[in-house]
């Protein structure tokens, strides 16, 4: 056959075209028969290429005498792409491996008609986060607390029922005043009313909070003047009782009375103060419900019950190291008459502008400084304060103005303020303890911290302080003392003249409060997002994976 041709002979060969430049001579050979020709034999009249031989030059066509045969297994067609479904919401579609028909899988495993399809393994639902050890705390103490309250307004109802059947029956071992007997009977009622009603909403909130894990709406009231308008309608029912001398004629309804001439001037305060503290009206509401009824039922219960304690083991002491006898101690009587002996001024003076303002500020917003440091800003640390506040002066109103008996009214209308007067002191002390936990709320917060402090004390200190002004030389002391002013056919005490100058400062400086914690822009949601329902599928990204796509 002759020597072989050389391999590399057409590595380097001109560009394909339809004739070779150069046609190569190639020696002839005698091909086998038969349908196929084997590589490394040629046909007659073709030239001859060697098995091992690589096509990198240009071949010559297949003589027409040779017919094609198909291959012994046609080619099947490529399937098409699976079609893609549409993905629902929350889904998160895998992608799939470059190449393969299959753009991605479908959105979950088939389903009834009407649902969503089941997801896939990893469409699942990933693990609930950890519960928050401090609001599963608080939620257990509030829990706990109003179930306590609950059962302290039971008892309150109770000691009533027992109480009125003693001397319906005539069974009283000691038979008291009138007096004494109606301000007990108010007070019993207000303590049952705070703990039932307080107690229920403290304990519907709780169990929501505690079991369900559910959040709390946004904490709103009425426009003000709805409860001042309500306040004006029971005076001017109580001056028609006073005027027919119908006082305290019908127990029943005069301790109703009572009760919501406390409940109204303190509603028309908070209203206000909430109100403009959601200005302009595109921000949030600063707190919500479960939040302010923590507050008000905690002012109303522990705060009273504190306070009481605290003061009266002061009072004793201070009493005893004046030696002051039990007499000044009824000082808390509005028919009370300051004695000329000095020592017993003192007391008074100790008492009511050092004792009383410290204690009372000081623990009124107790239940919520304990959780000041998940406030959302400054303004609901001030409203939630004023609740605590409000929720103490509706129990220590309604027992002042029943221990008036039969010049309730008078004693109404002096304290219409001081729901103003507890709302704010503890709405400021609660503003100190958030600039003093918050460290990005101001650069001076000490300063301000012990200024809200000061400022509510100095405050009831000057209020509880007032009674001195009666010690003036005459004309002003005896004025004050024992003079009246003429309405119609009540006669009220011209130190009423006094509280209102007051009333008016205190209202003052609550509006400049408000205005500064006004926020400039719309603040964020005061409570936290609602979690995403278990059911629903989340997203979940899968793993990058080599031959996966982004």
């Amino acid at each position: 056959m002759g020597p072989l041709p050389d391999p590399d002979t057409h590595k380097h060969a001109a560009p394909l075209s339809s004739e070779p430049s150069q046609p190569q001579q190639a020696p002839q050979a005698s091909a086998p028969s038969g349908p196929h020709v084997p590589m490394g034999h040629a046909e007659p009249g073709m030239p001859y290429e060697p098995a091992y031989r690589e096509h990198t030059g240009p071949l010559q066509a297949y003589s027409p005498a040779v017919p094609y045969v198909p291959p012994a297994y046609p080619r099947q067609p490529v399937p098409p792409a699976y079609p893609q479904q549409p993905v629902p919401p929350g889904y998160y579609p895998p992608a799939g491996y470059p190449g393969y028909p299959y753009a991605a899988y479908p959105p979950g495993y088939p389903a009834y008609p009407g649902y969503a399809p089941y997801p896939y393994y990893w469409q699942a639902p990933p693990p609930q986060p950890k519960r928050d050890g401090y609001e599963f705390g608080i939620a257990i103490t509030s829990f706990v607390g109003a179930i306590l309250v609950l059962l302290g307004g039971l008892a309150s109802f109770l000691i009533l029922l027992l109480t009125i059947f003693a001397y319906a029956s005539g069974t009283s071992v000691t038979p008291l005043p009138a007096s004494q007997v109606f301000s007990s009977y108010t007070l019993f009622t207000a303590l049952g009313i705070a703990g039932v009603i307080g107690g229920s909403f403290g304990l519907y909130h709780s169990i929501r909070a505690l079991f369900l894990q559910k959040t709390s709406v946004d904490f709103k009231l009425p426009q003000f003047w709805v409860f001042l308008a309500l306040y004006m309608i029971v005076l001017i029912i109580a001056g028609v009782l006073f005027a027919n001398g119908q006082a305290v004629s019908n127990p029943l309804l005069t301790i109703i009375l009572i009760a919501l001439a406390g409940v109204f001037p303190a509603a028309t305060i908070l209203s206000l103060a909430l109100r403009r503290l959601r200005f302009p009206h595109s921000t949030h509401w600063p707190t919500t419900w479960r939040r302010f009824t923590f507050a008000l039922v905690s002012g109303a219960t522990q705060a009273i019950v504190l306070a009481s304690i605290f003061e009266l083991i002061l009072t004793f002491v201070v009493a005893n190291g004046l030696g002051v006898t039990s007499s000044a101690f009824a000082i808390d009587n509005p028919n009370f008459q300051i004695p000329n002996d000095p020592r017993i001024i003192s007391f008074i003076f100790i008492l009511v502008s050092v004792i009383a303002p410290l204690v009372e500020e000081a623990v009124k917003p107790l239940a919520v400084v304990i959780f000041i440091g998940r406030m959302h800003s400054a303004a609901e640390a001030f409203i939630l304060g004023m609740s605590c506040g409000i929720g103490f002066d509706l129990i220590e109103t309604s027992g002042y103005i029943s221990m008036g008996y039969k010049d309730w009214l008078n004693v109404a209308l002096q304290r219409s303020t001081a729901g103003l007067l507890h709302g704010l002191g503890a709405g400021m002390v609660a503003l100190g303890w958030y600039y003093l936990t918050h460290p990005s709320a101001s650069k001076h917060r000490f300063l301000l911290a012990v200024g809200c402090w000061a400022y509510a004390v100095l405050q009831h200190a000057i209020w509880n302080g007032s009674f001195g002004l009666s010690l003036l030389p005459a004309p002003l002391g005896p004025y004050f003392d024992t003079g009246t002013i003429p309405l119609g056919s009540l006669q009220i005490p011209s130190v009423i003249l006094v509280y209102i100058v007051e009333s008016v400062l205190m209202l003052a400086f609550l509006f400049y409060v408000t205005r500064k914690l006004r926020p400039t822009s719309t603040m964020p949601p005061t409570q936290p997002e609602p979690r995403t329902p278990t059911n629903v599928p989340r997203p979940f990204p899968v793993p990058q994976q080599a031959g996966l796509r982004a």
